[in-house]
């Protein structure tokens, strides 16, 4: 089990997070803060100038996923960016898995 809290997720200024699992498990993403947040497959994707491929995570939202290594997309990626879009905000992630 992997944990990760980001207490302020500073406007504009992309963070990195490993979501990568090695078997089965679950990933939970929660906006714990009051701006929106951005989610992408790369650092330039969440970035305010230049983001045209990111998923917004609206404040107070939690996004909870089933996945293992075989099975879609959070398996196979390792990294996902977080950025908060127009204010400071929090974020929450947990990776919870038989192996890390």
């Amino acid at each position: 089990m992997r944990i990760v809290r980001i207490a302020t997720l500073v406007a504009d200024t992309p963070v990195g997070v490993d979501v990568g699992l090695m078997s089965p498990g679950k990933v939970v993403i929660q906006n714990t803060g009051a701006g929106d947040i951005a989610i992408g497959q790369d650092r330039s994707d969440v970035l305010v100038a230049t983001g045209v491929n990111y998923l917004t995570l609206p404040a107070g939202v939690m996004l909870v996923f089933d996945c293992g290594p075989e099975i879609g997309w959070l398996g196979q990626r390792q990294m996902w960016w977080f950025n908060a879009l127009t204010v400071n905000t929090s974020l929450e992630v947990a990776v919870f898995s038989e192996s890390h």
